[in-house]
């Protein structure tokens, strides 16, 4: 196997693990139950609540796929960046006192009371299974970033990485919990920070760009087309579609998690500002660096170093901070992208974890479970789900598909239907019980039409697909009124919805094969050439959203003429505001100061930064070890002083 960094960059990586799981294991003494497990006994302080959340919303994915996306877009990749602050802010606005007031443990552990039990049921397997995608989509990145520069020319180093780094991630998050996810999330932003400020000021003091306009003039100007090489098409339907599809997807799930770990909905905001404050860092730290790349090697082929690597354009960010960085910071580096990519996969494994611990386990199989018994069953399904993971990723990895776009279709195919029933039902009771059922089924078509029967671009799919879901949880109370009232016109109107998309799909597609001037071909064609078509297809989807829409009428119906008093009484508890004292700091439960601990390891990895300069390949550039040392420092310093602060002013 071929090195292809110095020592000291292996020894920072190795240490940086070795700091993971110590994290994890100091966290494991305060794993009582699965409250503390999944929810860190809503004791998780704001600030480290809120910059998990910014950590959960990236990975190498950001570094690999996300650096490419530039490098092929140029400034319609910063928008692309700009667009994550934009529907986080409107996301959170709508729903992060709200989430706090759910009391909940897990994600969906309200849906039983805000729906139904049968939709309670199909969401946690439906989240379950849906998420099980997303960890193995982030190792497969990070390893594929990783280990061609760490290793260069070896497949199985590709391979080992994967199976290394999902175990110690599987190790602490098994034993620590979410405050172990959220410490280790802090510790990781603290490296991932100091890297990417300092390596902006190392490109432009590097001597390489007379200005920065020098830059600017370089990089193709900003254009509203863009064709990858995976010929997946982006324009500004895509941007539209982005911010559309993520104030629902970055509301739900595993972020809302961060919501409703603090103590209460005063901090719940704080959580969202301060990620919102983050994330509008995000076009500068990350498009910048790969627009850079674009400048300095035009031609990806330029890229010696990578040029054995498939996709050589997601290096694009690792080449720019191996030209910029010196050893030992270049190992900081991949530390920090591991930080990102382990952050997203805690994250989502305590999360899936806690769905199929409590919403499934004790819910469905043994309501009498304890705390204790709860936390075993998640520990277990953190290791389950972690091994799952390690296999999904070496499959993508070995696979002829891309990370990128990819991540993009599963999400619009999945992500997109499930969190819009997800956030609305908290936001409004004005909508049916059995609502977000049909939605999602009707999401999930949609999508699937307009991505492989339309031929929609990205963009347009997200746009179509938020559009329809929307329809099917608006129209629930009205059609179900219909039904009651007159149950023919209630099956004319499913009938004429089905029409109407039948048609506006038909007219409206980017399939060539797919007209009305190309029906009678494709009826003369006859056969099994008829079931292939895309018109057959088209067809079968617009019975399925007739079906549908008249099937779900009667439980609509249904649900009008029940009683509301369950849902009513959980709208109520959102409307009331948390007690701290009665409903957190009870039963002995002790709030804890992180400051010094997360201090502390700040100024250890202040320390690391200088002790690398004993090396002597890496005195290439000491002022970038320095600047980096000295952002750590101050950080450390003015947590652990904060501590010493908060003793004097209680007087204790």
């Amino acid at each position: 196997m071929n090195f292809g960094l110095p020592a000291v960059d292996y020894l920072v990586i190795v240490i940086y693990l070795i700091l993971m799981l110590g994290i994890g294991f100091y966290f494991s003494r305060f794993m009582k139950g699965g409250k503390d497990f999944f929810i860190g006994g809503n004791l998780i302080p704001w600030w480290v609540s809120g910059i998990s959340l910014y950590m959960t919303m990236f990975s190498a994915w950001t570094f690999t796929g996300g650096a490419s996306f530039v490098y092929h877009t140029s400034w319609f990749g910063l928008l692309y960046f700009a667009t994550w602050g934009i529907s986080f802010f409107i996301g959170f606005l709508m729903s992060a006192k709200r989430w706090r007031r759910t009391r909940i443990t897990s994600p969906v552990e309200y849906i039983e009371t805000r729906f139904n039990r049968p939709t309670h049921l199909f969401f946690s397997v439906y989240l379950a299974l849906s998420m099980l995608y997303w960890p193995a989509h982030h190792l497969a990145s990070l390893s594929k970033i990783c280990a061609p520069t760490l290793f260069p020319g070896s497949m199985m180093a590709i391979d080992v990485m994967i199976i290394v780094v999902g175990i110690t991630i599987m190790l602490y998050t098994f034993l620590g919990g979410l405050w172990a996810v959220a410490v280790t999330d802090v510790v990781q932003f603290l490296i991932l920070i100091a890297v990417c400020v300092v390596l902006i000021p190392a490109i432009f003091l590097s001597g390489e760009f007379s200005a920065i306009s020098e830059v600017i003039a370089r990089v193709p100007p900003l254009t509203f087309r863009h064709v990858l090489p995976d010929t997946t098409m982006y324009d500004q339907w895509y941007l539209l579609g982005l911010i559309a599809a993520n104030i629902f997807g970055n509301a739900v799930g595993d972020k809302a998690q961060r919501y409703y770990s603090v103590r209460d909905e005063k901090e719940a905001m704080k959580v969202g500002w301060l990620t919102f404050g983050l994330f509008l860092t995000a076009p500068l730290l990350f498009g910048i660096p790969p627009l850079i790349g674009r400048v300095l090697w035009p031609d990806i082929g330029m890229l010696g170093y990578f040029a054995g690597v498939t996709k050589a354009e997601e290096n694009i960010f690792i080449a720019v901070v191996l030209r910029y960085m010196p050893a030992g910071i270049v190992g900081f580096f991949l530390s920090a992208m591991m930080a990102a990519s382990m952050s997203s996969m805690s994250g989502v494994w305590n999360t899936v974890s806690s769905i199929v611990s409590v919403d499934l386990y004790r819910s469905r199989f043994k309501p009498t479970a304890s705390e204790k018994e709860t936390l075993l069953v998640g520990r277990i399904s953190v290791a389950v789900f972690a091994l799952i993971a390690i296999l999904l990723a070496l499959v993508i990895i070995h696979s002829d598909y891309g990370v990128f776009s990819f991540s993009n279709i599963f999400f619009g195919l999945t992500g997109v239907p499930s969190a819009i029933p997800m956030l609305l039902g908290i936001m409004t009771k004005r909508i049916s019980r059995w609502s977000a059922m049909a939605s999602v089924i009707a999401g999930v078509l949609t999508a699937s039409v307009a991505r492989f029967v339309l031929q929609y671009s990205l963009g347009q799919q997200f746009l179509v697909t938020v559009a329809i879901t929307l329809l099917f949880i608006a129209i629930s109370n009205p059609l179900g009124r219909l039904y009651n009232g007159r149950r023919a016109l209630a099956r004319v109107l499913s009938l004429a919805l089905s029409a109407a998309l039948y048609f506006f799909f038909l007219l409206a597609n980017n399939n060539p094969t797919l007209s009305p001037g190309t029906l009678g071909t494709t009826l003369q064609e006859g056969g099994i050439n008829i079931l292939l078509s895309a018109h057959f297809w088209l067809v079968l989807s617009a019975l399925a959203f007739a079906v549908l829409t008249y099937g779900f009428a009667a439980l609509f119906g249904k649900d009008l003429l029940s009683s509301h008093e369950v849902v009513n009484g959980f709208f109520e508890k959102l409307d009331r505001p948390i007690d701290v004292a009665t409903e957190v700091v009870s039963a002995g439960a002790k709030e804890s100061n992180v400051f010094p601990l997360v201090g502390w390891m700040s100024v250890g990895l202040s320390l690391m930064s200088l002790l690398i300069l004993l090396a002597p390949v890496a005195r290439s550039n000491i002022g970038v070890n320095l600047g980096i040392s000295g952002l750590l420092c101050v950080v450390g310093l003015g947590m652990i002083l904060s501590k010493q602060l908060t003793r004097q002013g209680t007087g204790r």
